[in-house]
C-alpha cells in the first residue's frame, strides 16, 4: 500500500478529481435508483384469472335479465354493470360498460323506465 506522503502534488491532485467524479457519479446513481423505485411502486400489476368458456357463462342478455328480475326496480348502466360483476360474468370487452350501454339500448329486452334506468320490457 502507498502512503500519501509517498505521491506528488499532482498525483493527490489527480486523486482528488477523480474522488470527485466518483461522488458525482455515486450521487447519479442513486437518483436513478430512486426514480426506478418510485416507477416500480407506482406500477400496478393485475394477475388475469382464465376466462370462463362461452358456453359456461350465461349470455350477456340472460344475465342482464337475471340482475333486472332480481332487483325488482329499475337500475343504471353502472348499477347493472356492477351486479353482473357480483354474478360472476367475465366480460371479455375493454370497455364493458360502453358493451353493456349497447345491448341495453339496442335489445328490446330492456326499455328504459327513466332516464338512464332500465327495466325488463313488460314489467
Amino acid at each position: 500500500m502507498i502512503s500519501l506522503t509517498e505521491l506528488s502534488s499532482n498525483e493527490l491532485k489527480q486523486i482528488l478529481g477523480i474522488v470527485k467524479e466518483i461522488e458525482v457519479h455515486e450521487g447519479r446513481i442513486a437518483d436513478i435508483i430512486e426514480k426506478a423505485k418510485k416507477r416500480t411502486s407506482a406500477l400496478s400489476v393485475e394477475i388475469h384469472t382464465p376466462r370462463l368458456p362461452r358456453s359456461i357463462q350465461p349470455s350477456l342478455r340472460d344475465l342482464i335479465k337475471t340482475v333486472l328480475s332480481k332487483a325488482g326496480k329499475p337500475l343504471s348502466v353502472r348499477e347493472i354493470y356492477e351486479a353482473t360483476l357480483a354474478e360472476g360474468y367475465q366480460w371479455r370487452s375493454k370497455a364493458p360498460l360502453n358493451a353493456l350501454n349497447v345491448k341495453i339500448y339496442t335489445d328490446r329486452t330492456f326499455k328504459k323506465a327513466n332516464p338512464g334506468m332500465f327495466v325488463l320490457r313488460g314489467k
